[in-house]
């Protein structure tokens, strides 16, 4: 498949050929290597970039789906954070996200009323291997962060940054759904989309380019919980943020106006319009009191936006 797996979904449904791909990709790459040694610290300043390379080259060659670990460390506004990584696709893009393009800066991202310094309580639904916890912690000093991650070769990676992140994360080993009981998952070495919705795993399966369908790995059934279990659980009355990256799930989670809604103040969202009813979770969004906070830079046409809502 070797190249076109540099050739997004948007790509595909706006007719951008490969030629255009391959250039904007490869000045993306060195892009991303000279962020990387801007953003890391230390001797993270050698590797990070190199990793970064390394991203752009499985993606346009053979796909890393290493399990083998390194360790980084990198600057947020308010402190450096540690963490560590697999070498593979899923987390070096992650990586990128969270900690080159800080998607989860909310003030340069978003048009905030407010200066955002510190929030108290975080919730991540969708915690992969805790990089945004990461983020989280060092950048905002919350005295409590829980983070949801059902997947088990996740966890593994999340409780070691866990233990680096100087905080005592409260960690919920489930999957966050509109019922408890139990969801199984579509699972791939391409870790950040390992979803619990047939319909986002049967349309992924139907384009062959996709790394899912290249590094597709056994599906597992895990615990599920309810957001109002969930916070139950672990004795949280009120949440500044709660980050939702689930991969689909979000139709679920926000199908309806639910109590819990009244103890969350922020949601960060990523929205999978490309294969759920958004607009039905923007609508239950604005049913529980919250407005959207515009970007400052609007999503491409194409991929999946991260929206950021607060109570009106």
């Amino acid at each position: 498949m070797g190249l076109a797996y540099l050739r997004t979904d948007a790509d595909r449904a706006m007719g951008v050929g490969m030629g255009r791909v391959l250039v904007r990709e490869t000045a993306g790459c060195g892009r991303d290597m000279a962020l990387a040694l801007r953003m890391a610290q230390g001797a993270s300043r050698l590797t990070a970039p190199y990793w970064m390379g390394r991203r752009f080259l499985g993606a346009a060659g053979r796909p890393l789906a290493d399990d083998a670990t390194l360790s980084l460390s990198f600057l947020t506004p308010r402190q450096a954070a540690r963490v560590r990584i697999r070498r593979n696709q899923s987390d070096l893009l992650i990586l990128w996200q969270v900690f080159l393009k800080r998607f989860y800066e909310l003030g340069v991202h978003y048009r905030l009323d407010e200066d955002i310094d510190t929030l108290d309580t975080i919730v991540d639904l969708g915690g992969n291997t805790g990089l945004a916890a990461s983020y989280f912690t060092a950048r905002y000093h919350p005295r409590t962060l829980l983070t949801v991650e059902p997947i088990p070769q996740n966890l593994a990676v999340l409780r070691h940054n866990a233990a680096l992140s100087g905080l005592d994360w409260k960690i919920e080993p489930a999957a966050v759904a509109g019922e408890s009981g139990t969801a199984e998952f579509t699972v791939s070495a391409f870790w950040d989309t390992c979803t619990a919705v047939p319909a986002v795993a049967d349309l992924r399966r139907t384009r062959p380019y996709r790394l899912e369908n290249v590094l597709a790995r056994p599906s597992v059934r895990v615990p599920a919980i309810t957001m109002d279990e969930l916070l139950t659980k672990h004795g949280i009355e009120h949440v500044d943020l709660l980050k939702v990256d689930v991969e689909g799930s979000e139709a679920e989670v926000f199908r309806e106006v639910q109590p819990w809604m009244e103890r969350v103040e922020r949601i960060v969202l990523e929205v999978h319009d490309k294969y759920i009813d958004g607009d039905s979770v923007r609508a239950t969004m604005r049913a529980a009191g919250f407005r959207q906070v515009p970007p400052c830079v609007p999503e491409p046409a194409g991929f999946n936006p991260v929206e950021l809502y607060v109570k009106s």
